[in-house]
């Protein structure tokens, strides 16, 4: 991506009548982001500019005119239904943007193992190895519970300007047309006379839907504060912390830990996570003991590196004995190859 260069929005500013310290101003600002080697966005008519869509389009996304989003629902292997919210191709093109040149630059916090270069569950799962005790939280319907207002922080935390900000995190995050559950008070970005743009003015706070190409990153990104807390407060007990999207694990290898201090922990834990507007799903918190299995993301972690559980060689091997009644040459091949798989080492592989 080429750098923007602000030299020519001073000349076409000048141009146009913009008062000079207007200008400079905004020139300032766009120095700042393009020293992080992010793009300068100093309006949402700019960003159509620099994204290749049109301004009209996004003005009406960002006033929530209309929900740009194609929905549907996939079961959950947990069970349940998914909300999957996929925007429509102007909005994909600028969400896809965003993710490239502005959120993709930005770490997360080092205990994020989602959604990174590199991440993969293999990784995630063997920090936590060797463990003899384990805890998990599990937030309900993280991606909804990531609001505009942390999306317009986290933009503003990258040095963007409170109303492209406030517009960004607009065209990030959508509402439920038909649902008042996140109605509040209107808010604004104290971004001086263009925060009261009454076309702006909506009652009910967005989220970040699943199915956005930015949603992922942005997610990441909202949860470094907690990230950090959480971090430090599993140092302070002699635990290990890493999560995965909506996933938090707690471990240690210590043989002096003790029910109490597990029981202990979480809590704070989960109070820390209430206070980032977090619901933790009690039907999924575990402690795990030594002696229990000891599970990270579907793996089993109760050794010195991560191994496929037993479930899931059975369901192959069950495949395989499905195909031995319908071709049996086949099925033969699969059982000699399957005889030379070493079914932990294929777990560490990935």
């Amino acid at each position: 991506m080429n750098l923007w260069p602000p030299a020519l929005y001073l000349q076409n500013a000048q141009q146009h009548g913009v008062a000079d310290p207007v200008a400079r101003e905004a020139l300032q600002q766009a120095h700042e982001v393009q020293r992080r080697r992010l793009p300068a966005i100093l309006t949402l008519k700019h960003l159509a500019i620099r994204t290749n869509t049109r301004y009209e389009d996004l003005r009406r996304y960002v006033e929530r005119a209309e929900d740009p989003y194609r929905k549907f629902r996939i079961t959950k292997r947990s069970g349940g239904k998914r909300l999957i919210c996929v925007p429509n191709q102007p909005l994909m093109i600028l969400q896809r943007w965003l993710a490239e040149y502005v959120l993709n630059p930005i770490e997360p916090n080092p205990a994020s193992t989602a959604y990174t270069p590199g991440a993969s569950a293999i990784r995630c799962a063997h920090q936590h190895c060797g463990a003899r005790w384990l805890l998990k939280l599990d937030i309900r319907k993280f991606f909804e519970s990531v609001s505009e207002i942390q999306v317009f922080h986290v933009f503003q935390s990258l040095g963007y300007n409170p109303l492209i900000s406030f517009e960004m995190a607009r065209l990030c995050t959508r509402i439920y047309l038909d649902s008042n559950r996140w109605e509040r008070k209107v808010w604004t970005t104290h971004a001086g006379e263009y925060a009261a743009i009454p076309e702006y003015a909506v009652k009910q706070i967005g989220h970040l839907p699943q199915g956005a190409p930015t949603s992922p990153m942005l997610s990441n990104l909202a949860m470094r504060a907690l990230d950090g807390d959480l971090t430090q407060l599993a140092a302070d007990a002699g635990l290990t912390y890493t999560r995965y999207a909506d996933d938090l694990t707690f471990s240690t290898g210590s043989s002096a830990f003790s029910k109490e201090e597990a029981t202990r922990f979480l809590r704070r834990a989960q109070q820390r996570v209430r206070e980032e507007g977090l619901l933790p799903n009690k039907r999924k918190t575990l402690i795990a003991p030594p002696g229990a299995r000891k599970i990270v993301l579907g793996l089993l972690v109760d050794g010195d590196r991560p191994r496929l559980r037993r479930e899931l060689q059975r369901h192959v091997y069950g495949l395989v004995a499905y195909a031995r009644q319908i071709e049996l040459d086949f099925a033969e091949r699969l059982e000699q190859e399957l005889a030379q798989v070493d079914w932990g080492l294929l777990a560490t592989s990935g």
